[in-house]
């Protein structure tokens, strides 16, 4: 066992206690510096005069995700939002500075060309959460081709739906097809931001015009056939019969006062009385059946009776026929 002489043994507990008060001066110098720090601090950014309220100069940058949550301290800062050319932009601004939205744009270099809008007047003061929206105009021409309609032509048929199918004297008639037509039509389209809002038609031009549908309908209908032939008649006659039909305007008024339709004919009165009742057949088999003398007619003279037919087709394939009538009745 090593033995330390007892002198040397007090001078080194003195020296430890030497070293101690030596830290624990230097940690008591490092805590009144930093006491003196915090408050020098504290002085410099006390809370501020009411007039003189701290700015807090913020820079712009891009906010595409909710711009609008954006907060600014600072009683006279406020925040504005920009929407161009497909992107979202906050910017900082002062309230004393009465900026505009003009100001706006040309802060952020946006130029404006030809009808470019935008969603307020340039001249409109800026706003707190405001938000200026661009909106980039462009024209395209389009050229498109557009269907006409064809119109449906309808004609009621009495006599060549009634003849016998093997008669000779005229061709069944078929229903034609509809074709419709073509139009070439030039717009100059407005889009803004790429979206199409407005079209304005520049130039129609008919390539080809439509083809009316002709669709003949069965009157056979319209015709008094009643029971067949009379059991009794006071007279059988043989007459030559023509047909006439509307006229544009639709009936017209006979010589008695009664608009024309299927079962009147026009005869000469001093042949048949006017209001005289009759059965009448073609020598072809066509039935006209029972009709009343409720006309008369310039070319209508002796045995000639001029039976009315529902269109103009129908009198066309009628013609001219040879048949009988049976007077059942003489009119006053």
């Amino acid at each position: 066992m090593k033995i330390i002489p007892r002198n040397i043994r007090r001078n080194s507990f003195w020296n430890n206690r030497k070293s101690v008060a030596t830290v624990l001066s230097v940690s008591l110098m490092m805590a009144l510096v930093l006491v003196c720090g915090i408050a020098v601090f504290a002085a410099e950014v006390s809370e501020p005069n009411s007039s003189e309220c701290l700015m807090v100069q913020l820079p712009s940058f891009s906010v595409d995700a909710q711009p609008e949550e954006i907060v600014v301290s600072g009683n006279n800062a406020y925040m504005v939002h920009l929407k161009v050319d497909g992107a979202n932009y906050a910017y900082a601004y002062n309230k004393e500075d009465d900026s505009t939205v003009q100001d706006l744009l040309t802060r952020t270099q946006v130029q404006l060309e030809g009808d470019d809008e935008v969603n307020h007047d340039l001249s409109s003061q800026l706003e707190e959460d405001m938000t200026v929206e661009v909106g980039r105009v462009t024209y395209e021409e389009v050229t498109k081709q557009e269907s006409i309609p064809y119109n449906t032509e309808t004609l009621l048929i009495t006599y060549t739906f009634s003849y016998p199918a093997n008669d000779k004297y005229g061709p069944r008639l078929k229903n034609t097809q509809g074709v419709p037509g073509v139009r070439e039509v030039k717009s100059r389209v407005k889009l803004v931001d790429g979206v199409a809002v407005e079209s304005t038609v520049i130039s129609s031009q008919v390539v080809t015009q439509p083809q009316d549908a002709l669709v003949y309908l069965d009157a056979t209908y319209l015709l008094d056939l009643g029971d067949g032939p009379p059991a009794s008649y006071i007279k059988k006659m043989a007459c030559e019969f023509t047909a006439y039909s509307y006229n544009e305007e639709g009936p017209s008024l006979t010589a008695t006062g009664a608009y024309t339709k299927v079962g009147y004919v026009a005869v000469d009165k001093s042949v048949i009385p006017l209001h005289s009742y009759m059965y009448i057949v073609m020598d072809n088999g066509f039935v006209y059946g029972y009709a009343y003398a409720k006309d008369t007619g310039g070319a209508i003279k002796g045995n000639i009776i001029d039976i009315f037919l529902p269109s103009e087709i129908d009198c066309s394939y009628f013609g001219r026929r040879m048949g009988t009538v049976y007077i059942i009745s003489y009119g006053s």
